[in-house]
């Protein structure tokens, strides 16, 4: 501008900082902000508002505050998008009580809150679990009234796990009198949708009035919406219709779209809102190969241009040769307190053997399994580096637990395999020992799940949609302790998923301090020194296509603990002495459950 003889103003300034904040460059935003005083540019409230929700979608509650606090100084008054934004970054930070005590002097700064205001402020109850208060919030603002939508309440009641069916009936009912009335927004549809299947409704008329909204004004979704109504779809029932329609225009996106012309903050979004599109339609059972294909296709070519970015030596290799190989030694099972394992090593992807007390990523303990593939592979790759890219791992076990891990060395490598696990072509075996004689004929959990911070993961009617399958291979005891020793699989992969479904059907895993009372937890001690989970095997493909299998038997410390106890039953001690040695490691679905006369056996107990 200064080269065109433009002078710059504040609405200029104002447009530049808010194209910052939604490019998710923060630190360029107050940059531009700083510069005002000196260009004689005075600012407003607009310009404090888009640096204020710059710092918010940072994360930054720090910053977002000192801007509400500078703005009395500049004579400028801040207003309800100043607040909202500083409740916002306060509870992307955590900070509950600072949070509430903005809300609580919005009325002393004669400012009303308004629907963002009530949601950001129950948000940050949510996660903080402070329930009781973001409940006390929710009525309040159903009290106050004002312009609050008609997805606001039940989108609520989601987020703070209301489980009163008299309130959530009521709320459901309100809303399908507004279905009938008149036509809702797609951000509307799509959050009702998403509270309908987290409260585990199951009303396939009111549904389907929604779809019948909601099915011509596809095309008017942002991907975010699209992705809360399929979800919300394959957790409460599938519609059929709904499911091809978001398909079709998802694809047609995907055919279209040029991802280079997008922010970095943009770009991640598209490609993880297109991810969760692909893991509610293979949920649903409708995951078509059109779909799937473009998917593939434009998260891969993502995941290279940021190598590019990177400057990732390993990319321009060919696909046979490697960087920085890793030898690949076969894992001891007879040393489960020791360092990991390098149990497979391709050119851009790699399995690890995950001892017991290791975490594989964040700041549990001090063995962080990220810091292990670090030093591993050194400055080579970049993604091994990328906290946001989660270090390159594609998923999580457990801290007490064991077993083989998968990890990306390139972002190609690692969104190609992101694909594959949301599209359920990334098979994940487990053995666990359980309490109890499970019965053989169980063979799936399909409890939904939530759960907030440290707490136990809750299985039930409300939260996200869990599956978990199994085949109880043989029934054995400990003394006088009945126990169950069964394979697994996940089909959805969420926190603590196996360990709360069994416990969650009577049967906990042995050795489990959070899904068992301290008693049994002392007492199972005597058997096993840690919780008996070990994921044993591992599927998935290369980015050629070809298949690979990684299978680990039970590490020395699990070896014992079957040695320890006594079969029912002459199937159950082959199985066990097969596990208990390593020989005989297959896939889940080649493994025989468990044949007999289960009323017999209950009747001998008693």
């Amino acid at each position: 501008m200064p080269e065109a003889k433009v002078v710059p103003n504040e609405i200029t300034y104002s447009a530049a900082i808010s194209s910052c904040e939604k490019g998710g460059q923060w630190q360029l935003a107050l940059n531009l902000l700083s510069l005002m005083p000196a260009a004689r540019v005075v600012p407003n409230e607009i310009t404090y508002n888009a640096a204020s929700s710059a710092c918010e979608k940072s994360g930054h509650w720090q910053l977002a505050l000192a801007l509400l606090s500078l703005m009395p100084e500049a004579k400028v008054v801040p207003d309800e998008i100043t607040y909202n934004a500083a409740i916002s970054a306060c509870e992307k930070g955590g900070q509950w009580k600072l949070a509430l005590n903005l809300l609580s002097l919005m009325p002393e700064a004669m400012m009303v809150p308004d629907e963002i205001t009530y949601n950001a402020a129950i948000d940050v109850c949510e996660r903080s679990q402070q329930l009781e208060r973001g409940l006390q919030i929710l009525w309040e603002s159903r009290e106050r009234g004002g312009s609050l939508s008609v997805a606001y309440f039940p989108w609520a009641l989601a987020r703070l796990s209301v489980h009163d069916p008299d309130i959530i009936s009521a709320a459901f009912d309100e809303v399908a009198l507004k279905l009938s009335a008149s036509q809702l927004a797609p951000q509307e549809l799509s959050i009702i949708a998403w509270a309908f299947g987290m409260l585990g409704m199951n009303n396939p008329i009111f549904f389907n009035a929604l779809v019948i909204q909601a099915v011509p004004q596809l095309r008017s979704f942002t991907m975010g919406d699209l992705l809360k109504l399929a979800w919300g779809s394959a957790a409460s029932g599938v519609d059929v219709e709904l499911f091809m329609a978001i398909q079709n225009e998802v694809t047609t996106r995907l055919e279209q779209v040029d991802l280079r012309l997008f922010s970095e903050l943009s770009r991640n979004t598209f490609l993880q809102d297109t991810l969760g599109l692909l893991w509610a339609s293979n949920f649903a059972g409708y995951c078509s190969n059109k779909l799937l294909a473009s998917a593939r296709l434009v998260i891969r070519q993502a995941g290279a241009s940021m190598d590019r970015a990177h400057g990732d030596a390993s990319i321009s290799l060919p696909a046979c040769q490697s960087i920085g190989e890793l030898p690949c030694t076969e894992a001891d099972p007879w040393q489960p307190d020791g360092k990991p394992q390098t149990i497979l090593d391709l050119p851009d992807r790699l399995v690890i053997f995950k001892p017991p007390g290791w975490e594989v990523h964040g700041q549990g303990t001090e063995l962080q399994l990220s810091s292990f593939l670090q030093a591993t592979l050194g400055k080579h790759f970049a993604i091994v580096h990328d906290e946001e890219h989660q270090c390159g791992f594609l998923h999580r076990l457990d801290v007490p637990s064991s077993g083989l891990v998968l990890a990306a060395k390139t972002y190609e490598a690692y969104y190609d395999l992101k694909v594959q696990l949301n599209a359920g072509e990334i098979a994940r075996d487990y053995v666990i020992l359980c309490h109890g004689w499970v019965r053989p004929c169980l063979k799936d959990i399909k409890a939904k799940v939530y759960w907030r911070g440290l707490l136990p993961t809750v299985a039930g009617d409300q939260g996200k949609p869990s599956w978990t399958r199994l085949k109880v291979t043989a029934h054995a005891r400990h003394r006088s302790t009945a126990l169950s020793l069964v394979a697994v699989r996940i089909a959805t992969g969420r926190k603590h998923q196996i360990r709360s479904h069994f416990s969650h059907v009577g049967h906990p895993t042995v050795c489990d301090g959070k899904y068992t009372a301290e008693a049994t937890f002392q007492s199972d001690q005597d058997l096993c020194a840690r919780n008996f989970l070990h994921r044993y095997r591992l599927a998935f493909k290369d980015l050629a296509g070809k298949d690979h299998e990684v299978m680990m038997p039970v590490p020395a410390d699990l070896m014992i603990s079957l040695q320890r106890v006594t079969a029912e039953d002459i199937q159950s001690a082959e199985t066990i002495r097969d596990w208990g040695t390593g020989s005989s490691l297959r896939s889940w679905q080649d493994y025989t459950p468990l044949i007999l006369d289960f009323g017999r056996r209950q009747a001998d107990t008693q």
